[in-house]
């Protein structure tokens, strides 16, 4: 079964095509780092290429930026 993930860093060990666990791994390690996932950025817009910032505040700022 392919996994729907939208994140586009396959090469992440994280990322669910790289093992059995889905999205669990990415989310855990990026709430304990107060860090938010790509995907929720690309739910936001398709394009993430500028994004440098995944914290929290980098997501309110880019979802502000794209919802102006």
């Amino acid at each position: 079964m392919k996994h729907f993930c939208t994140c586009p860093v396959a090469q992440c060990p994280r990322h669910p095509s790289n093992h059995d666990k889905g999205c669990d791994p990415c989310i855990k390690d990026n709430l304990a780092k107060n860090k938010m996932p790509a995907c929720i950025f690309k739910a936001v817009n398709d394009d993430v290429s500028e994004v440098k910032d995944f914290s929290i505040k980098g997501f309110v700022e880019f979802y502000l930026k794209k919802n102006k």
